[in-house]
């Protein structure tokens, strides 16, 4: 591979709407990366055959590898092979051995094959086609000059089996590889964590360091490229530092959730939670109960949304209602500590508030959110105001109560 680095080119339509995300590109950034090979840009582009001809065209000029993912399904808007063929001079061919196949697996299934599926054995003349052990789309590699172009299908698991299976083992070997490690911070805002960490950021001589706002946290993402076989010293030095600027702040690496997190904590202290919740609506019961084996932790939880949920389920008495309104730090501490008792928990966590949009009683902004936690020693309420939607406000809030009994776990100030 003389030219330098990868291009990924994720195909369809659909990506360039709102909400929808490529997590194929970030699986094989980081797959490519670990051998060495850097993913120097990402494009993402529609079901447009000028459009597809002229993101293969660019990638094609500036990488000496390109793999796309997406348009080689069956239907008239899958438009890659016809895309690649065009752009090279190539003739599509139909292939009677991936013909067979795929009549062959519709049958397995007692269905008839539809006629638009036979456009899926039709290759580009001189492509090696790559077996899908999970589809009908096969991956498709061709040598173009100085570029190979691998073709594979925008199923995330019928990508990762053509990937791993026919296209990574033939890699070259770069003798070097990526390193990655996410750091995890709570507690913070993004300013704050970059003010706090300038000057570690300005040793990190070899390693690239990015920092991003994530909701509820902030993430630092390091890169290092190390020799095969060697280790990330600089990630590993900066790991240290960070940990020893930061603090109880720091929560969490890689692909640890705070869910996972909160969870081995309470396994290591041989103790159990319950949650009581009213603007977040279980979102936090979701969260811990997401997490395998969390029935050894977890008691349960109670969405008491009402007032009268609030007094039924959680405990609290109707005279603090009446006197401090439901949005308020002696409501939120009776939530944390009936639902702890009603649940023989040792802990107990709640979250009443305002998600929005429109403001509450008292004059309280939306936005208000207060916490409850009680447990062995502890009895406390933190008021925060919080931005964004109610969405938004919901799953931050989650996150937070998650993360007020962590920092009790660990010793530090909730």
């Amino acid at each position: 591979m003389t030219r330098r680095g990868a291009e990924l080119l994720a195909i369809g339509s659909e990506l360039l709407e709102p909400g929808r995300v490529d997590t194929n590109g970030s699986y094989l950034s980081r797959h490519l990366g670990e051998r060495g090979i850097e993913v120097r840009y990402r494009t993402v582009v529609g079901d447009s055959v000028d459009d597809l001809t002229e993101a293969f065209r660019v990638a094609m000029a500036r990488c000496g590898l390109v793999i796309a993912t997406g348009g080689l399904g069956p239907t008239v808007d899958d438009l890659t092979r016809e895309a690649v063929a065009g752009l090279l001079g190539l003739r599509l061919i139909e292939d009677e051995k991936i013909f067979a196949g795929i009549e062959s697996r519709f049958r397995r299934y007692g269905l008839a094959m539809p006629p638009s599926n036979r456009r899926q054995a039709q290759v580009p003349e001189g492509a090696e086609v790559l077996p899908n052990p999970h589809g009908t789309a096969p991956g498709l590699r061709l040598v173009a000059g100085e570029t190979t172009v691998v073709l594979l299908p925008g199923v995330p698991a019928e990508m990762k089996a053509i990937f791993e299976g026919s296209v990574l083992p033939g890699l070259p070997e770069t003798g070097e590889r990526f390193m990655y490690r996410v750091l995890k911070i709570a507690g913070l805002p993004e300013s704050e964590v970059d003010h706090r960490l300038a000057a570690v950021h300005r040793g990190a001589a070899g390693v690239s360091w990015t920092i991003l706002a994530a909701p509820g946290q902030v993430e630092i993402h390091l890169r290092e490229k190390v020799r095969t076989g060697g280790t990330p010293d600089g990630i590993e030095r900066l790991d240290r530092e960070i940990g020893e600027t930061l603090g109880i702040h720091l929560f969490g690496r890689d692909e640890q959730t705070p869910g996972e997190v909160l969870g081995g904590l309470l396994l290591r202290a041989g103790q159990t939670v319950a949650v009581a919740e009213s603007l977040t609506g279980g979102t936090i019961a979701r969260r811990i109960a997401a997490v395998p084996g969390a029935s050894r932790y977890f008691k349960g939880g109670a969405v008491c949304y009402s007032d009268g949920a609030k007094v039924k389920l959680a405990g609290v008495r109707p005279e603090t209602l009446a006197e401090k309104t439901a949005v308020s730090p002696e409501v939120a501490v009776e939530m944390a500590e009936g639902i702890r008792a009603s649940l023989m928990a040792d802990w107990g966590l709640s979250a009443t508030g305002l998600a929005g949009p429109g403001g509450g009683e008292g004059g309280r902004q939306a936005g208000t959110v207060i916490l409850g936690l009680a447990g062995p020693g502890v009895s406390l309420s933190r008021e925060m105001l919080l931005p964004g939607d109610r969405g938004i406000i919901q799953e931050r809030t989650a996150l937070l109560a998650m993360d007020l009994l962590r920092r009790a776990l660990e010793g530090g100030a909730p």
